[in-house]
């Protein structure tokens, strides 16, 4: 038997312009400069996992211990870096997870960099991921007269989503030890999830994440039993996207 693919990171590449990054400097600026060792603190925690944290009341606690400072401040810098744009808002509001554009975008590089075939489908803010290792360079061929071919078009509705994603095995395994659910609560919720989903997706990746961001709604109403709250209500709309401009 495979041993399963590591997720976590033992380390990350930081950019060399990184201090010219205005969301940085504001950083800086609003909380002085030691608010970036909290940051740094932060981006340990998330890679060390993978590419998301998921929000807990210890935390404040931890990085004070980590860095000196007090839990106030470290709350207080965390707010910031949501504020500004260094953290996702948008998905911390609403599924309470720490993660950004930028962070997901350094992940899947390394990941690819070091030949792990991974896929980031929850809370994903990227579009389709590449998971293809690195290839050599060859030396290229004589370039060829051949007519274009059209890109083909996503055209799936949301009940042959739903069959494609009861049918992929490993896929409804990893939802179910995420959410710890059976199988047959799983394909129940993907059947509600399609029941309600009004928005036609860009692609089978696009549809997971929307499953993702609908199931952490249902969850928050009901965290003891997320098969037994109603529906999200009437008027929650998919953008097809998680908004604002990240990093």
């Amino acid at each position: 038997m495979a041993r399963p693919t590591k997720k976590g990171l033992d380390y990350f590449l930081l950019d060399a312009d990184l201090f010219q990054d205005p969301r940085i400097r504001k950083l800086i600026k609003y909380q002085g400069g030691k608010a970036f060792t909290v940051y740094a603190l932060l981006l340990c925690t998330i890679y060390r996992n993978g590419y998301y944290a998921v929000w807990d009341k210890e935390l404040p606690f931890i990085f004070s211990e980590l860095s000196g400072y007090t839990e106030a401040y470290v709350q207080e810098v965390i707010d910031c870096c949501l504020n500004v744009g260094l953290l996702s808002k948008e998905l911390f509001d609403s599924a309470k997870v720490l993660t950004s554009l930028s962070i997901q975008q350094r992940y899947r590089k390394s990941c690819i960099t070091m030949r792990r075939n991974v896929v980031i489908d929850e809370y994903s803010l990227l579009d389709e991921p590449d998971t293809r290792p690195p290839v050599k360079k060859e030396q290229p061929a004589p370039p060829l007269q051949e007519p274009p071919v059209a890109t083909p078009t996503y055209d799936k509705t949301p009940p042959e989503e739903a069959v494609i994603m009861k049918g992929d095995t490993q896929w409804l395994e990893s939802v179910c030890r995420r959410h710890s659910l059976t199988p047959d609560q799983a394909k129940s919720l993907i059947d509600d999830f399609t029941l309600t989903c009004s928005k036609s997706h860009r692609s089978m990746q696009d549809a997971r994440s929307h499953f993702f961001r609908w199931l952490a709604l249902r969850k928050n109403q009901s965290p003891t039993n997320p098969t037994a709250t109603p529906p999200p209500p009437s008027d929650y709309t998919y953008t097809g996207g998680f908004g604002g401009q990240d990093t």
